[in-house]
């Protein structure tokens, strides 16, 4: 037996686990990478390669500058925008919530994100005599932030893990702002959609039902809505935000050593402590990426991502329409999403996709994205990614996301075949 086919052996147990969840993500991915190296598929140091990836540097980084956004009062102080500009209207608190939300999670950590606005949020609707509803906005706001942050390389792990195996099969990388042509398309389009139908049909889906607690403390709710923060700490920290984006935009130095320099300048400057990193920081989702990185290097080391072409070719014969291959494989990241996390999806259909684009010489880019953006934007069901999970403190039932979603789900496929070869030609 070849190394190639034992690999995908390893990789087809790590993907039921991961679909099972008999074990956590980071332990299944950490096990896959031992399981390489124990059946000599690769070295120690390829399949733990990806603990030392810029790749996971850069995610790492971008926490650090969103917890001391959170701990500055930056956060607090963006969220009561929203509610000075909406004066008491549910619909337009709501827009402009998936607004600020969705902009700031292009360049944050999106769960921790979507963790702050949930206090504003329910400390607005309590003080609103009940003309807002926290069901109304908990579930946009989610999706808001989904869009927002698949719109660059830094706004989620779903394109960081799929960089990563961009980068370890194909050779090349998204940049920072590779997916926010696309991305952000798939956002106006979500907007859209929220004004003219989906704020409706959520009233029509859940708005008779009686009010659910989120469960979230008082002091939360209390600080949610503070704004008499240490002012030197919040001009410094916007600073910091600043540069950092005009650093991406101008890429004068690289994505990753900007998100370090950014990170380190927070700690510097006290913005948050080191007690703040250790208990804030999502390690779960950190080695679950390095375990995948490393799992990538393995596939590549082994040469399996052509026995995968090679075995999916000789399935389709002569048919070589790069744009159907491109609308199958995104429908099957889309499909896929909804039942498992979105990086577990990417992990699935990315590599067959690069496999697909070695054997017939298509160029890797518009799959990598496409593949990428519809794995980032499942939210049919609670269980397509953890901002869509969170959600459920709302009271949720299970066909709420299915009635909710499917609309958009169609909308996001369609403009996925439509817009990301616009900007990637096949």
């Amino acid at each position: 037996m070849t190394s190639g086919i034992i690999a995908l052996i390893v990789l087809g147990i790590c993907v039921f686990l991961f679909i099972t969840k008999i074990f956590s993500a980071s332990v299944v991915g950490c096990m896959g990478c031992l399981l390489m190296v124990l059946l000599k598929v690769c070295t120690l140091n390829q399949a733990f390669s990806g603990f030392s990836s810029s790749i996971l540097f850069l995610m790492v980084s971008s926490m650090i500058v969103g917890i001391a956004m959170f701990k500055t009062g930056c956060a607090q102080m963006i969220g009561s925008l929203a509610i000075k500009w909406s004066h008491g209207d549910e619909k337009i608190f709501l827009i402009a919530v998936c607004l600020i939300s969705g902009i700031l999670a292009m360049f944050l950590a999106n769960t921790a994100l979507l963790a702050a606005f949930f206090p504003i949020i329910d400390s607005v609707c309590m003080n609103s005599s009940n003309r807002m509803k926290q069901r109304n906005i908990i579930l946009p706001a989610a999706c808001a932030v989904m869009f927002g942050g698949s719109s660059t390389l830094v706004g989620c792990t779903p394109q960081l893990t799929a960089n990563g195996l961009l980068h370890k099969i194909s050779g090349i990388e998204m940049g920072m702002w590779t997916l926010t042509g696309p991305g952000l398309a798939l956002f106006a389009l979500f907007m859209i959609y929220l004004v003219f139908f989906g704020y409706k049909r959520g009233e029509k889906i859940w708005g008779k039902r009686t009010f659910t607690d989120l469960g979230i403390s008082e002091e939360k709710k209390k600080n949610a809505l503070r704004i008499d923060f240490d002012r030197k700490k919040v001009v410094i920290m916007f600073v910091i935000m600043t540069l950092m984006i005009i650093s991406y935009i101008t890429a004068f130095i690289p994505i990753a050593v900007t998100a370090m320099c950014a990170a380190l300048l927070c700690v510097l400057f006290k913005l948050c402590s080191a007690k703040d990193i250790y208990e804030d920081l999502n390690w779960e989702t950190i080695v679950f990426l390095g375990s995948c990185l490393g799992l990538a290097e393995a596939l590549t080391v082994s040469d399996s991502a052509h026995v995968i072409g090679n075995f999916v070719s000789a399935l389709m014969g002569n048919s070589h329409n790069p744009f159907a291959v491109f609308a199958l494989l995104v429908f099957l990241s889309l499909f896929i999403s909804q039942f498992i996390t979105n990086s577990t999806a990417i992990i699935i259909v990315l590599p067959l996709a690069l496999s697909l684009c070695t054997s017939y010489g298509f160029n890797p880019m518009p799959f990598c994205v496409g593949v990428t953006l519809a794995a980032s934007v499942a939210c049919c069901t609670p269980l397509a990614a953890a901002q869509i999970t969170m959600t459920q403190i709302a009271g949720y039932e299970f066909s709420d996301y299915v009635r909710y979603a499917w609309p958009f789900s169609v909308i996001s496929y369609i403009g996925i075949l439509l817009v990301v070869p616009l900007f990637y030609p096949f």
